[in-house]
């Protein structure tokens, strides 16, 4: 007699392969769930027209180097749920440099931001390479980090200050929020004369180290915001701080206001900077304030201008600003500008208007104004 095919235990063990399989599929949407990981970027670049550039006051067309109206990178964040409205989070964001492909931030690969941490509704608790907490206190700032605007009188602001070797908390709640950070070293990549330091110190507890806290409030009209932040030195010759015991003091009052489409902002920033704030100027304090205003014209177009002045105890090394930007929004993720602005140096002050910093091919002699023009484009994603 013929026998079928198959058996009973055949038949057994393929029903709890299936029923195993489809247990472990539902188990792993539901951690699948529980996670969410966003892969995040932004492009933007142009090409600008400079005037007085360096000894013969000479002319250029380039495509600048670190940013347009905002600076290009890419990024990944994510969380997980780990349930008691406790959640584990992560950011790694990588600056680069669009026209030559090339990494911003001396070369890191997650020169932005790279930290990991818990948030619950206690707030936020974070480690790794974060934003100093003076970063979320200037909303009041309508047109930074465009290339030219006010905060190009203070390169730390334009520059996204971020501290190496830090622990920040946060805490968010009804439009209030309030931050502190602490760096253990605050960098150990960029040179010493671009601010760099060497980073974490087993011998001395102060070189290096980084504190800031901030404090703001956001309703559905107006915004005001408090920070102050503090760099220590100990990177050694050829530092703007080379001794720990030197300090870089910021504290910065702001806010914002919306009247229609209109949103008007202004602030102003004192700094003690006892390390080298301009050659031959040291130990010296400063006064930087700007009012800036923003002009939705239809949904399409957006207007912006902006004035800054930053003055030097004693010394005429400070300078003036004036900004404007139009912007067309193709859509959600695109948009095209145009941007000019205009850097008025005192005497002896060698601010540059497209963000450069001493020894960049741009840079004026000093008490020589400089305009730039830049027309651009970009997107979202």
């Amino acid at each position: 007699m013929r026998t079928l095919g198959w058996r009973w235990t055949d038949l057994t063990d393929h029903f709890v392969r299936v029923i195993f399989t489809l247990m472990t599929m539902l188990v792993s949407g539901a951690a699948f769930a529980q996670s969410s990981v966003t892969l995040y970027g932004i492009i933007d670049t142009g090409i600008e027209y400079v005037t007085n550039i360096g000894k013969q006051k000479s002319s250029a067309a380039l495509v600048p180097t670190l940013t347009a109206t905002l600076p290009s990178r890419w990024g990944i964040r994510g969380n997980e749920d780990l349930g008691g409205g406790l959640k584990a989070v992560f950011v790694l964001e990588s600056g680069f440099a669009p026209q030559q492909g090339t990494m911003n931030q001396s070369g890191r690969l997650f020169g932005r931001q790279a930290y990991v941490g818990l948030s619950g509704r206690w707030g936020t608790l974070s480690l790794g390479r974060q934003y100093s907490q003076i970063f979320w206190g200037i909303p009041g700032d309508t047109l930074a980090p465009n290339i030219y605007s006010a905060g190009l009188l203070d390169p730390y602001l334009a520059a996204a200050p971020r501290v190496d070797n830090s622990i920040v908390y946060s805490f968010s709640s009804s439009g209030l929020s309030f931050g502190v950070a602490f760096s253990f070293g605050r960098d150990a990549v960029a040179p010493a004369a671009a601010g760099g330091c060497a980073g974490q110190s087993p011998t001395d507890w102060r070189a290096c180290k980084a504190i800031s806290a901030m404090l703001k409030y956001e309703a559905a009209r107006w915004g005001l915001a408090v920070a102050v932040d503090r760099n220590y030195g100990g990177a050694g010759s050829g530092s703007p701080l080379p001794s720990s015991s030197q300090t870089d003091t910021r504290g910065v009052a702001n806010g914002y206001v919306k009247l229609g489409n209109v949103t008007v902002g202004t602030g102003f920033l004192h700094r003690i900077n006892h390390g080298l704030q301009a050659p031959g100027v040291y130990d010296v304090n400063s006064n930087y304030w700007w009012l800036g205003a923003s002009y939705l014209v239809v949904p399409e177009v957006i207007l912006d201008a902006q004035f800054g002045k930053l003055n030097v105890a004693a010394h005429p090394v400070g300078a003036s600003v004036i900004a404007a930007r139009a912007m067309y929004l193709l859509s959600k993720g695109s948009a095209v500008y145009v941007t000019a602005g205009r850097v008025f140096n005192q005497s002896k002050g060698i601010f540059t208007v497209d963000g450069g910093t001493a020894g960049t091919s741009s840079l004026p002699m000093a008490g020589i104004d400089q305009t730039g023009v830049m027309i651009g484009i970009r997107h979202f994603f």
